[in-house]
């Protein structure tokens, strides 16, 4: 096994290591410390089955379905979400999409996300990445003090203008808002973070909306300083795996003509440690 580390000390490539195939206890192991200590890990030149990739996420934990069934309804597994804007699909995948972290508007988010690239295009597409982490520990004292003990509430449309797949009337009754806490303790290693969605807060505090929006440009506008992303470019076979709990992602927009194709999973915390604190 190969590690190269990639960016700023919270993404590392990790090589020579076969995810089709069951992998060892020591070498489970070893992954998953990488994993939780850099918040990212991408393992390039993969070829996987359904099957397979379900398997890979399923050592790590509960299988993760979205709580957005509509999007689930065109693919065959619904553990196996289809991001991409090839002919044919239903829901084509390939504008902007702004700055977010997976679930938060539910009671219990998603631990990690997992992306496996099947097409990838030549231009645009890309995946950032934002360190929430490492921008908790830069964070000004003035800024800590705002943050520290607060709680925001989380909506699974707080903006439906950039929604790609707007709540169905049955999601909208079922999917509520939701509360939790704007730093967010690492459930294992006790690292403490920003617990940021831009697309998904809709008030911070007791600040009314309008002072939460401009609040929330100030954090995010810290937390995406160049030292604080990484800029993932997509190869086919890639897979890539970041921890909720500590990264936050968004995607670039695609030239028209331009194909992309991903599969996603992910797994939960265990229950007595799922929800965040």
């Amino acid at each position: 096994m190969k590690t190269t580390q990639l960016a700023n000390g919270f993404t590392t490539q990790i090589e020579g290591v076969d995810l089709s195939m069951p992998l060892d206890t020591d070498t489970f192991e070893t992954i998953r410390d990488l994993w939780m200590e850099n918040r990212i890990v991408v393992f390039p030149r993969q070829k996987l089955d359904d099957d397979q990739l379900v398997a890979f996420t399923e050592r790590f934990g509960r299988l993760f379905v979205h709580a957005q069934a509509s999007l689930l309804t065109t693919y065959k597994r619904k553990e196996v979400m289809e991001l991409s804007n090839l002919d044919g699909v239903a829901r084509p995948v390939e504008n902007e999409l702004d700055w977010h972290t997976d679930q938060t508007y539910t009671p219990q988010p998603v631990f990690a996300t997992i992306l496996y690239g099947i097409v990838a295009p030549k231009e645009g597409g890309q995946t950032l990445f934002s360190d929430l982490a490492g921008a908790y520990a830069s964070m000004p004292d003035s800024m800590k003090e705002k943050v520290d003990g607060a709680t925001a509430v989380y909506s699974a449309e707080p903006r439906p203008k950039v929604r790609e797949t707007p709540l169905t009337e049955e999601e909208k009754a079922r999917i509520l808002d939701c509360a939790h806490p704007l730093i967010r303790t690492h459930p294992y290693l006790k690292r403490k973070a920003l617990y940021l969605s831009p697309l998904h807060i809709k008030t911070i505090g007791d600040l009314s909306e309008d002072e939460s929006f401009q609040f929330l440009k100030e954090l995010s506008a810290h937390a995406t300083r160049p030292e604080h992303v990484y800029r993932h470019t997509w190869s086919v076979g890639d897979v890539v795996m970041w921890d909720n709990t500590s990264v936050m992602h968004s995607r670039t927009p695609m030239p028209s003509g331009e194909k992309r194709y991903l599969k996603r999973t992910g797994f939960y915390l265990p229950d007595e440690l799922a929800v965040p604190f």
